[in-house]
């Protein structure tokens, strides 16, 4: 930037000292040629202006960030967090030294809070903004806020005038403008809170009555009652500067199994979810909703080993199915029982990463998560290339919902 100055300082002032009466220069005249009679600019100042004006066109804020961060910054980006609870049991409702050692020592990407996080709207909006005062890297807050029965907020009245309606109850009016506008009133009160990430809506179809686990937290029994309602639900929460998260990729709403308690299992072939369960999805990130959930579903067709979160099969059929790379992909809750009683902490975290998560969601051990990636890196296992790939969507999430500003 100096030498382009420096250059443009030089030619002005070359131009008034011979009294030349041509005082406005464009790009067009800085060519080897001679302006204004006896001023000449020669063939190599030209190039190395042009170089400069090309060095500065290319400059990506979001890369010279990633370049001058840490491993342990780097790392923990990919992590957002529960603080649920101190170690006596108590519920958290501001910032304590377990907050403060997730935020500074781990340097976490951000906080998902609970109903128990959760009491007045001063506490609130103090909580979350002491934790935003303690991180360098401003943090993802986030919450689970569908409505209807998995609500951290919807119930309090002191937060909220009525509760949100459930999904389901939505769906019924066959209105995409009243999910809209119940996802709007949501995001504002989310928004003056302080948060500005929601794991929702819910993309699953509810189409197997046994299912326990969505049920009323489906829009509808059809793809074609559930894809309106989704894509209007999320853009309703954007609208008020809150990221939707779309959930349970491939879709929970056809298992029995319940896979906070252990695996559950999607019974159904490729090109049965294609036409159905993968629908809604499929729609909602055509329409630019870039944020996905990965459940710990396991379809038999597609990898009969692992669940989705941690199967790399998985991800290379969803880079065709979506035709983009920008998705960012976060596992469901690590502590959940489909990964504790199947898999060790440490392993389900590498593997999850591996395998194209982006976002690891709530480790049962935040410690035992964070080293286990540390120590796969220094070992070669994760690539810097591919941390940076990861740190690289999260971080252009965040500028692109104002939660980074970058110069």
């Amino acid at each position: 930037m100096y030498k382009i100055a420096i250059y443009l300082v030089m030619i002005v002032i070359g131009i008034f000292s011979t009294g030349c009466s041509r005082t406005q220069i464009t790009l067009s005249d800085l060519t080897p040629k001679t302006i204004a009679g006896d001023i000449s600019i020669s063939e190599q100042t030209t190039d190395l202006f042009i170089e400069e004006i090309e060095q500065i066109e290319e400059i990506d804020p979001i890369e010279e960030m990633i370049k001058g961060m840490t491993l342990d910054e780097k790392i923990g980006q990919l992590f957002i967090v529960d603080v649920q609870n101190d170690t006596s049991g108590n519920a958290i409702l501001a910032v304590n030294e377990e907050v403060k050692e997730k935020i500074i020592k781990y340097k976490v990407g951000g906080i998902i809070l609970f109903k128990g996080n959760i009491s007045t709207k001063e506490q609130v909006i103090s909580f979350i903004s002491s934790m935003q005062d303690l991180s360098d890297i401003p943090l993802f807050i986030g919450v689970d806020e569908e409505g209807g029965k998995v609500s951290r907020i919807g119930q309090n009245k002191d937060l909220v005038e009525k509760p949100f309606k459930a999904a389901f109850d939505i769906g019924e009016t066959g209105d995409s403008q009243v999910a809209y506008n119940e996802a709007k009133r949501m995001g504002e009160v989310l928004k003056k809170l302080g948060f500005n990430l929601n794991f929702a809506p819910v993309a699953d179809i509810y189409n197997n009555e046994t299912n326990t686990v969505i049920g009323t937290r489906s829009f509808g029994k059809t793809k074609e009652q559930v894809i309106p309602m989704v894509i209007s639900y999320a853009q309703g929460l954007i609208s008020e500067g809150i990221q939707p998260v779309l959930k349970h990729f491939p879709g929970h709403g056809n298992t029995q199994e319940d896979s906070h308690e252990g695996l559950a299992y999607v019974n159904k072939t490729q090109a049965e979810l294609e036409k159905e369960e993968l629908v809604p999805f499929i729609e909602a990130i055509n329409e630019s909703i870039d944020m996905i959930m990965t459940g710990h579903l396991i379809v038999k067709d597609i990898d009969d080993e692992y669940p989705v979160t941690l199967s790399r099969k998985w991800f290379d059929y969803m880079h065709t199915l979506f035709n983009t790379t920008e998705i960012l992909f976060i596992t469901d809750a690590m502590n959940m029982g489909a990964i504790i009683k199947n898999y060790g902490t440490a392993e389900a975290i590498v593997m999850s990463f591996l395998a194209g998560n982006d976002i690891l969601l709530m480790p049962k051990d935040v410690t035992l998560g964070i080293e286990a990636i540390r120590e796969a890196y220094i070992e070669g296992v994760i690539t810097g290339e591919r941390l940076d790939h990861s740190v690289r969507k999260i971080l252009s999430k965040k500028v692109e919902q104002n939660i980074l500003v970058l110069e």
